[in-house]
């Protein structure tokens, strides 16, 4: 009777527990958004905007730039997926390394890099940045579902006379449309709703519906053009995550699992195989070489002016130190990274638990803390503004809000990591501690966390890394004491003079270093 009492206490907490998620998220993205859309959204706006050509012009270049994005980022990474996926080689956990590191790098010192090595804006540079950012989200997606299909089904159809061609089509794209469809989605969604990489790289004349949210919202304050060029911009993305849903009948199960094909000097075709892996990694590795070397040219010389000038703690043009540009982002970063992580643990362990899969508060759970995913950064930032912006909630002038804000964004990647390794932990475990005498916390704290400090430590690393990258939201928030790392890379690339733009390359840089310690050690 006791161990009865015990669990339904137990049950109790958990669903007390899950509030703190819940509300976390409905209080700084649901509300602002509807109360943003219930403030300023009109019929006749949005009317005016699907009649405007001006308008129109940018729907259109968002959508062809997003669906342009995704072909090139396919072609890119297609090869590359199929070599690591399919061979073993010396070097392949390098070159997987170097391809998916600019996903955890901000797209601003991404577009930044592409930005040294073209030295123009404009659709090509726009391209270049989307796939160097992209890569890593199909070699991820696609490429574990690719490694499990055994290569004997594959040399059992060319042994019938099967073609190439014919053979991916038949045996291999079965296997992996599910998930290919599933990183196309994804990879639209991030191109589509591009806003670090536009600003840096798009130029004047090239605007996406996201830098338009930002422009209409914060520069000529037409917040009621700004909400329906928002909501216009969720429906489409709405619509292309409903249409990737795979369906019972597309999905293809795998009963044997492979084992990568050693590649030595005796295998066949080793040289496409290589090709196929060292071509896309130059194409995604040469931004960020660039942006380094950037950093020490001083008009076609090698030049360390910029980072003594940077690194003294003057930042040419800008009314703020380097150091406490730097510390404002490091703090931020650990902010970020705790709240995130502490509110991903409790849904997480809320969303594990064999009671709780199947409720509708696990479907509330899990619905509310993926919205996220689907807000964009300038649709958040926009609702914060005009949420935020007078009392009795006249938060959006303090600092707190940033890294709160951050923590939204990280939060669904951090129960995406942290879930999986909470039902890997065995039952047996727990009740094994429990038979012992161990109370629920001495179980919770001496079995779960002990067993879930490589996730924890993933996750906290993936969230200190995005609040260090975050750029589209920060953008509405910022204030002159709260300059993060990314607005002072964008305002130094943004304005005239060697030096100026040399600094910004300083501090991308840096941005760099900070971004693959921290990824490399989570």
């Amino acid at each position: 009777m006791a161990e009865r009492v015990e669990s339904t206490t137990a049950m109790t907490m958990r669903r007390l527990l899950s509030v703190f998620p819940i509300g976390f998220v409905v209080v700084f993205l649901v509300l602002p958004f509807f109360n943003s859309v219930a403030s300023f959204f009109s019929l006749s706006t949005t009317r005016e905007v699907l009649s405007n050509s001006s308008m129109l012009g940018i729907v259109w270049f968002s959508l062809w730039q997003a669906m342009l994005s995704v072909v090139a980022t396919m072609i890119v990474a297609f090869p590359a997926t199929w070599a690591l996926s399919r061979f073993q080689f010396r070097g392949a956990q390098l070159c997987r390394g170097l391809l998916t590191t600019p996903f955890v790098l901000p797209s601003i010192v991404v577009a930044a890099g592409v930005l040294a090595i073209t030295h123009r804006t404009g659709v090509v540079s726009i391209l270049w940045a989307h796939v160097v950012f992209n890569v890593a989200v199909v070699l991820r997606l696609v490429g574990p579902r690719w490694s499990l299909l055994h290569p004997k089904y594959e040399e059992s159809a060319a042994t019938l006379g099967s073609s190439p061609l014919r053979t991916f089509v038949y045996v291999v794209w079965p296997t992996i449309r599910t998930t290919v469809r599933s990183a196309a989605a994804l990879v639209f969604a991030y191109c589509f709703t591009s806003f670090g990489v536009i600003s840096i790289v798009g130029g004047f004349s090239r605007r996406t519906l996201e830098t338009e949210i930002f422009t209409q919202s914060v520069r000529l304050g037409n917040m009621d053009v700004a909400i329906s060029l928002a909501i216009i911009q969720m429906i489409v993305v709405l619509l292309v995550f409903q249409i990737s849903r795979p369906s019972v009948q597309q999905t293809s199960s795998i009963n044997v699992v492979a084992t990568p094909t050693a590649l030595n000097v005796k295998t066949r075709g080793r040289w496409i195989v290589l090709v196929s892996v060292v071509a896309p990694t130059l194409i995604v590795t040469l931004p960020l070489l660039a942006t380094l070397m950037r950093s020490i040219s001083y008009r076609g010389q090698l030049s360390l002016h910029a980072w003594s000038t940077v690194l003294s703690g003057t930042l040419p043009r800008l009314n703020v130190s380097t150091w406490k540009v730097m510390g404002t982002s490091l703090v931020f970063s650990l902010a970020t990274a705790f709240l995130a992580v502490s509110l991903a643990l409790i849904a997480s362990q809320q969303m594990s638990g064999n009671h709780f899969q199947y409720s509708s508060q696990h479907r509330v759970l899990r619905l509310i803390t993926s919205l996220p995913i689907v807000v964009s950064a300038a649709t958040l930032g926009l609702g914060l503004v005009t949420t935020f912006n007078k009392d009795p909630f006249a938060w959006r002038s303090h600092t707190w809000l940033i890294p709160v804000i951050h923590a939204v964004i990280a939060l669904p990647i951090a129960i995406r990591i942290l879930e999986p390794a909470i039902q890997a932990i065995p039952l047996t475990l727990r009740d094994n501690a429990a038979t012992l005498g161990a109370t629920p916390w001495q179980t919770w704290l001496h079995v779960d966390v002990a067993l879930l400090r490589p996730a924890l430590l993933r996750s906290f690393g993936f969230a200190a890394t995005i609040s260090l990258g975050e750029f589209g939201a920060t953008s509405f928030l910022t204030r002159s004491d709260s300059t993060t790392m990314t607005m002072a890379i964008s305002q130094l690339l943004g304005r005239p003079g060697a030096i100026t733009q040399q600094s910004g390359y300083v501090l991308a840089s840096v941005l760099i270093v900070l971004t693959v310690g921290i990824s490399s050690r989570a």
